[in-house]
């Protein structure tokens, strides 16, 4: 790979990542439902294009930031997916000025009366329904509060009912495929079970995790689905079962400085900035940071046993190897690592290098 990488870069596999999307679109087309796709693991506007290219022109971000970002770059429809914050509506109301039509999330009663009466257009609203994730939104069995919810909303035209959201995040500690959908299962028969009961005829259902909408077939009820981290994958997915380490389409390049033969330990200049702290558990219930590859003239290898990020501090990582890995790596080597969370290392990076030397930008390169 002659990429003339000097730091810690990371590598897009665009061959890879252009299949992952059309994996996803094709699931949509299967299952009967929109795919509306989260933009916070790429946040990159060419990388944005391949999605409006294939007809995708809804998308959900994380922030109110990352949706000024992409409105500035044509997105005309966007969900911010995380709990609406009554100290952003005037972000917000310059978004509605622009054209944007904005759907919003409400996770709590009580942020209704905080934004009423002041958004100047009309706002969608997808309430948030916590089907057993435990992270944001109002309990399923709490009829009564989403009751409350959308008698607030009537009092306020600038507020339309949408839909329920779910984002069923549990998935991502499952044991297997069958767990995953047996979340799903049971998350979309308790929304169901709510719309009806609050006689809600005409209500949209969006789930949202990639572990879900990459391996449950059946979405009776579901219209619309929102995932984001499939776009490349990572070590977590894989883990999951969800994808193959084949379908992770981004790898951290690392340069080799120094060597320590007494421990078979190798230093990279690849550290918690680059990576993050999140980690996986081996074999031993030993933490590591990712996994290594051999990088190769159109890509990388397929990960390399026994040889894994063990430790992490602020620029350096730590990679523990067996004696034969040891011995072929040099300093001066520029080696690659599958993240274990490709959302968190991509923002943290915050540019793409694709495998024929072109640059993507990332939202946080623009917009800081």
């Amino acid at each position: 790979m002659e990429l003339n990488i000097t730091r810690p870069t990371l590598l897009l596999d665009e061959a890879k990542m252009l299949a992952n999307l059309d994996g996803m679109l094709q699931k949509a087309q299967r299952t009967g439902t929109e795919l509306v796709p989260h933009f916070k693991t790429h946040q990159s506007r060419e990388i944005a294009e391949l999605f409006r290219a294939r007809g995708v022109d809804r998308i959900s971000v994380s922030s109110v930031k990352m949706a000024e970002y992409f409105a500035q770059n044509g997105w005309k429809d966007i969900t911010v997916a995380f709990p609406l914050n009554p100290l952003e509506v005037d972000a917000l109301n310059v978004l509605l000025e622009q054209g944007v039509k904005l759907t919003v999330l409400v996770a709590d009663p009580a942020v209704i009366q905080h934004v009423a009466g002041r958004f100047k257009q009309t706002v969608n609203v997808l309430v948030e329904v916590d089907a057993g994730y435990g992270r944001s939104g109002l309990k399923a069995t709490r009829v009564d509060l989403f009751e409350q919810v959308l008698k607030a909303l009537t009092n306020d035209e600038s507020l339309r009912f949408y839909g329920l959201y779910c984002h069923p995040g549990n998935t991502y500690q499952a044991n297997s495929i069958d767990d995953i959908r047996q979340i799903w299962k049971e998350s979309i028969e308790k929304l169901l079970e709510l719309k009806n009961t609050l006689g809600l005829s005409e209500c949209v259902i969006r789930m949202g995790d990639t572990p879900g909408c990459t391996v449950v077939e059946d979405m009776q009820g579901v219209d619309e689905m929102g995932p984001g981290n499939f776009i490349f994958y990572d070590l977590v997915m894989n883990y999951l079962n969800v994808c193959d380490e084949t379908d992770i389409a981004v790898a951290v390049a690392c340069p080799v400085v120094a060597k320590y033969a007494d421990r078979n330990q190798i230093v990279v200049h690849g550290g918690a900035v680059h990576f993050s702290k999140d980690h996986l558990f081996d074999a031993n219930e030993q933490k590591f940071f990712g996994e290594m590859v051999i990088l190769q003239e159109r890509g990388w290898s397929s990960i390399i046993p026994e040889a894994r990020l063990t430790s992490l501090s602020q620029e350096h990582g730590v990679l523990s190897v067996d004696d034969e890995t040891f011995e072929a790596i040099e300093i001066g080597d520029v080696l690659g690592f599958l993240p274990i969370h490709s959302c968190l290392t991509a923002n943290l990076l915050k540019s793409y290098l694709t495998l024929d030397g072109k640059r993507y930008e990332h939202m946080e390169t623009v917009m800081s």
